[in-house]
């Protein structure tokens, strides 16, 4: 499952590049089968905090470095919610998993793809 403005975050990723879309759709792909566990995140000094989720790393093949993040958190043992899907530069991912986090904490949009209480 996912928050309603990921296919926005894959469309965003065009300016990239249309292999940047590609490489995210893998990404998300290889989530949602297993393939790959994100690093648990938590408390960020720039972008707020994040305890209970998790980030995985991609970038289209042959790139020296995986400038794009997929933010998501375990709902349970088989559900995984992806909060959010896009570039590192600036931890701009992580300031919007934070704002996408609190807007549906604040019931002021957004489904929600996990609880803070229970990734």
């Amino acid at each position: 499952m996912s928050h309603p403005d990921v296919p926005h975050d894959l469309a965003a990723l065009t300016t990239y590049g249309a292999d940047a879309v590609e490489a995210a759709r893998i990404a998300l792909d290889d989530l949602a089968q297993g393939r790959v566990t994100g690093k648990a995140l938590g408390e960020r000094r720039v972008s707020g905090d994040l305890t209970g989720l998790a980030s995985v790393k991609f970038d289209v093949p042959g790139s020296p470095t995986r400038r794009f993040r997929l933010v998501y958190a375990d709902i349970d043992a088989t559900t995984r919610g992806v909060l959010a899907v896009g570039v590192r530069e600036e931890h701009a991912i992580y300031r919007l998993a934070v704002q996408r986090f609190q807007a549906r904490d604040e019931g002021t949009g957004g489904s929600e793809p996990s609880e803070r209480s229970s990734p």
